[in-house]
């Protein structure tokens, strides 16, 4: 992962990285539902999209995986894709208010 995607994560950028300590982040409610996704797109070819929460100490926030499935293209056991960060998208349409402080 770039810079951004460990800061997202709220992960450090020491050692490996591996799909099981990101999904160890990813909400409960949620994790079923993501690991089926990722192993839906290791076996069909084209893009792939999902939304789910992960959770960082207290905080919640949402991210979109995005990226392009099958094992064919898959080099040295490593993925491409981008993790996005959704979460204006999600208090928006949810109609959550804020306010700015000034």
């Amino acid at each position: 992962m770039d810079r951004r995607g460990y800061e997202l994560w709220c992960v450090k950028a020491d050692g490996v990285l591996s799909f099981e300590h990101l999904s160890g982040m990813i909400h409960p409610a949620d994790r079923y539902r993501v690991r089926a996704a990722f192993s839906a797109t290791r076996a069909v070819i084209g893009s792939y999209e999902i939304d789910f929460r992960i959770l960082s100490g207290l905080d919640v926030r949402w991210i979109s995986g995005r990226g392009q499935g099958s094992d064919e293209d898959i080099v040295a056991r490593q993925m491409t894709g981008i993790f996005l960060d959704v979460m204006s998208r999600k208090q928006a349409k949810r109609g959550v208010s804020f306010s700015l402080a000034r």
